[in-house]
């Protein structure tokens, strides 16, 4: 926040003409500002004229409010890094790599690319609100409950993060071993098994 009003000085302006700019613009009164004050800043550094007993917008003050709605929506849309951690990278070729690294009895690929992964990552990440380290404990218990049957009926690395129903709503059965891992399920003990000859 301390870096738009930063910004916002840089430009010669106050928050409260920029509220005001974005009020004459929409036809919004501002009662909470003293225009009178704030319209002679923006009559000075030319971001409005007064013509008459009209305030009009001036290209300058156009310009300085697209400048400031391309800040907010630049802002919405988080990087990787913000959003799923400065080593995501790492973090996803760990996780690919808890895959088995042939192709699963269903005939697909067991790890998908990192590409593909890093997208369906984002979504999770903008979804759920779990830690990279809680991920891993989860794909392993995953793959580890699967490893004896040969992978049989194992999904994708894909498809394990995020896949879309027939109704295209999406679900994660990561979500849901991260949840068991949280709530410290542990599974049954695997009893020894004598093969006889």
């Amino acid at each position: 926040m301390w870096d738009l009003f930063q910004l916002i000085a840089k430009d010669n302006m106050t928050p409260n003409q920029l509220m005001l700019l974005y009020g004459i613009k929409n036809k919004i009164s501002v009662p909470q500002i003293d225009a009178h004050l704030e319209i002679k800043g923006l009559i000075k550094e030319g971001y409005v004229i007064v013509e008459k007993t009209n305030i009009l917008i001036s290209n300058e003050g156009i310009n300085i409010m697209t400048k400031y709605t391309n800040y907010f929506v630049k802002a919405k849309k988080k990087t990787n890094s913000q959003l799923m951690g400065q080593e995501f990278l790492d973090n996803i070729k760990k996780y690919r790599e808890m895959f088995p690294a042939k192709k699963l009895p269903s005939g697909k690929p067991g790890r998908n690319n990192v590409k593909v992964l890093e997208a369906a990552f984002r979504w999770f990440f903008g979804e759920y609100d779990y830690s990279w380290e809680q991920i891993h404990k989860a794909t392993a218990r995953y793959v580890d409950e699967y490893e004896d049957t040969e992978y049989l009926y194992m999904k994708t690395s894909q498809y394990f993060i995020a896949k879309q129903d027939k109704t295209k709503v999406k679900y994660s059965e990561l979500a849901d071993y991260c949840d068991v891992i949280i709530e410290g399920y542990e599974p049954e003990d695997k009893h020894f098994q004598e093969k006889v000859v």
